[in-house]
């Protein structure tokens, strides 16, 4: 099924030469946009928000780590290895799962949502757009990034609890 979703998305790579340039930003340098936000949260919290920084960056950090071990535990090929193509994005043919890229992005999101839901609501889409821009990119599957939502946004949450 993961093949099939990934095949259907892909299906428009090529059409529109600036949504392929779009979607390489995204999957790229997308970490960066939520690298903004957060520091346009310190701008105007203040010390409030200069703490839902550090907490989203300790999440973040936290999640990579656990994706680290996982993915020790879990090799799978990236999907242009797997599957034969070239990537729209350069990447090293390193195991997809989970997406790294996905679970700091969430995590990073989701910590930033739980203390300040106007700026957490932009970097949730911010960070589903470089979801779903790993996957036009071909460089993971749909499993990938799901779970690597998944894992960033339960370890900002569980890390929420424990920091309030």
């Amino acid at each position: 099924m993961d093949k099939i979703i990934l095949q259907k998305i892909r299906s428009v790579v090529g059409r529109r030469r600036s949504v392929d340039r779009m979607m390489v930003h995204m999957a790229s340098k997308g970490p960066l946009w939520l690298f903004l936000v957060m520091g346009l949260v310190v701008v105007y919290s203040g010390t409030s928000g200069a703490w839902l920084v550090l907490q989203a960056v300790a999440a973040a950090v936290l999640t990579r780590g656990i994706n680290e071990g996982i993915g020790r535990l879990k090799h799978r090929d990236r999907p242009f290895v797997q599957e034969s193509f070239q990537p729209l994005l350069e990447h090293e043919p390193s195991f997809s799962f989970p997406s790294n890229h996905s679970a700091c992005g969430f995590a990073l999101a989701v910590a930033v949502f739980l203390g300040a839901p106007i700026w957490g609501a932009g970097m949730l889409v911010l960070a589903a757009l470089m979801a779903y821009a790993r996957l036009y990119v071909g460089v993971h599957y749909p499993f990938d990034v799901t779970a690597g939502a998944l894992i960033g946004s339960a370890v900002a949450w569980l890390l929420h609890i424990v920091w309030v």
